[in-house]
């Protein structure tokens, strides 16, 4: 039975949860020098996820509905890279920011959830769109900061540079998918399916990319004399 299942996963699928161990390889490579910063929040966030794709797999190869797996990962998303943003932004101003944008949108998520109607474990877009959002506007505070400081000299060995990479691009093209979740959810059309896929392979790079964020961990940063 779980053979059969498995023949009918597109590869992408497998390729996406696969992936997740490069990341967390690293981050245990480098684990001394991540565990004391802000770093460390993102490889208990991988850490988390590794228990998650484990009971999505099981519920998959058993042939039960996994949706409530991505409902729960808005709550997880959203705090996770909330406290990592609100421990790497400067600014005071642009943590409070962080701390609105979070609390805002863990009460609509919690309250699109609750008010829906709808089993948990079916797909809720609207909750998904807020999550994305309030992620984006996230990394865009960071990215802001990184450009008006100017404190890194190369940002290509810069662990948060890699990791706001990895977040922005995932969750802006995301985004646009999960508009329209609930409707591939439940379509039938295997063409319509296929467009599900486009998560998978942007899983798939966003994971590349937070390892090379946590590889660089282990790189001194070179800060700008001019920039303090």
């Amino acid at each position: 039975m779980i053979s059969f299942i498995l023949l009918k996963i597109p590869v992408i699928y497998v390729v996406a949860s696969l992936s997740l161990m490069a990341p967390v390889t690293l981050g245990t490579i480098n684990i001394k020098e991540i565990r004391k910063t802000s770093l460390m929040v993102i490889y208990l966030y991988l850490i988390v996820y590794v228990i998650l794709e484990v009971v999505a797999w099981y519920y998959a190869l058993n042939g039960f509905q996994n949706h409530f797996i991505a409902n729960l990962g808005s709550y997880l998303d959203v705090l996770f890279l909330g406290y990592y943003y609100y421990l790497i932004l400067e600014a005071l101003i642009l943590k409070k920011i962080v701390l609105y944008l979070v609390g805002l949108a863990l009460i609509i998520i919690f309250w699109s959830h609750l008010t829906t109607g709808r089993d948990f474990n079916r797909i809720d877009s609207f909750a998904l769109s807020i999550e994305n959002i309030c992620i984006i506007s996230m990394v865009l505070l960071f990215l802001y900061q990184l450009l008006n400081t100017l404190e890194v000299q190369n940002l290509l060995t810069y662990s948060h540079f890699w990791i706001g990479i990895a977040v922005l691009i995932y969750f802006s093209i995301v985004f646009f998918v999960e508009i329209y979740a609930e409707y591939v959810t439940f379509s039938k059309d295997e063409s319509i399916i296929q467009y599900w896929q486009i998560k998978q392979y942007l899983t798939f790079f966003q994971r590349i990319f937070l390892a090379i964020g946590l590889w660089f961990s282990k790189t001194p940063q070179q800060l700008n004399s001019s920039s303090k």
